[in-house]
């Protein structure tokens, strides 16, 4: 398939300046918040530092005239590999171009003609560009609360297919248990189960500076008897009786006042959905786990490895190239088949630098 100019011409020339102009048309994703991007690379491989933050011992107090104690460098692991290809292309068709024609053939003004023609390239962007960061968003997400990052017939059905998760070498001490499975109302300790958590960091040499959970498992948190009771002692004190609702006393906002003035990490919902296409049907699907709480540092969590294109390097001719954050998007047309093609592609991964500081806690389990 031979590629032409776009037949949208100098509007497609123009893709960059619709991207800049129109950023809060792009869907929002949740890893910018934690994750922030690295250098560019020109190779198509990565190794990041896995334990760079490790707990650093103190200086030793010796005597003036006494040697300097030379300390170990501390072993740290390397996880290397190959940054993978995101892409994604949507194609208009000749009936879909018709169509178009249809529209602009309509008695309208010049005004209306430009428009529906710019939202007709920039629709397409704008979903490539989407997809793009979305496949982001759902290694991070599901890293984070599982400590792997895994490609599977159902969240990559039309991709590369991974036969084992990728380990992210979480180390085990950091993958906690609750000692009662919160399912369990009436028993299970999430309180208390925090402040296990909390309590292994800080023996690690960690801090903590809250606790990420799915809007499932905070649902389950606050119909426990130890959250509900431990929350109307709290605000109400010995007053705290039977006809108090718990439902008014368990809100987000109530729980990490009580969180806090203890000194225990607050809870942050996270409930991101990502569709995930096979066949030309959407699934929605949450990358999140959502039995586990995750226990997270304050500041950045890691950083996003990429890789430029290669026809960043060497354009193809006739092609028109533009670019969402890291995403390099292409537009082009074709006469055999009749089509216009619109192309996203990120070479890139996430890299968990901080994860010997993030604790997993299983808080639903058998």
């Amino acid at each position: 398939m031979a590629k032409l100019k776009s037949i949208f011409g100098a509007y497609a020339d123009s893709m960059q300046l619709m991207i800049d102009r129109s950023q809060d048309r792009f869907a929002p994703t949740w890893f910018p918040s934690v994750f922030g991007w690295a250098p560019p690379q020109v190779s198509l491989t990565y190794t990041s530092i896995l334990g760079a933050s490790r707990i650093e011992a103190a200086a030793s107090v010796v005597s003036r005239n006494s040697s300097t104690p030379l300390r170990a460098r501390g072993e740290l692991s390397k996880l290397s590999g190959a940054i993978p290809a995101i892409k994604e292309m949507f194609n208009m068709t000749e009936d879909d171009y018709r169509d178009f024609l249809t529209m602009q053939s309509m008695q309208v003004s010049d005004t209306v003609r430009r428009d529906q023609m710019l939202d007709l390239i920039f629709n397409d962007v704008l979903k490539v560009g989407n997809a793009a960061m979305k496949r982001i968003d759902y290694m991070v997400l599901e890293g984070l609360s599982t400590g792997k990052v895994s490609l599977t017939t159902l969240n990559n059905p039309d991709g590369v297919i991974l036969t084992q998760a990728l380990d992210l070498l979480m180390p085990p001490g950091n993958i906690k248990q609750s000692a009662v499975t919160w399912d369990t109302a009436a028993s299970a300790t999430p309180i208390t189960d925090i402040q296990t958590v909390k309590k292994a960091a800080q023996d690690a040499g960690r801090s903590i500076d809250r606790i990420l959970m799915s809007d499932v498992l905070w649902m389950k948190f606050i119909k426990t008897k130890e959250v509900i009771d431990t929350m109307l002692s709290f605000l109400y004190g010995p007053k705290a009786g039977s006809g108090l609702n718990p439902v008014a006393v368990t809100t987000l906002d109530r729980v990490n006042e009580f969180l806090s003035a203890n000194r225990l990490p607050v809870i942050e919902i996270i409930d991101q959905v990502v569709g995930i296409e096979k066949d030309g049907i959407i699934t929605p699907m949450r990358p999140f786990n959502e039995d586990n709480a995750v226990f997270v540092p304050s500041g950045p969590l890691g950083t996003i490895k990429n890789a430029i294109a290669i026809e960043q390097v060497k354009p193809v001719a006739g092609v028109s190239y533009a670019s969402y954050q890291r995403a390099l998007i292409s537009k082009w047309s074709a006469n055999e088949p009749y089509g216009e093609w619109t192309k996203s592609e990120l070479n890139a991964f996430p890299s968990f630098d901080t994860i010997d500081g993030i604790f997993l806690l299983n808080a639903v389990h058998d």
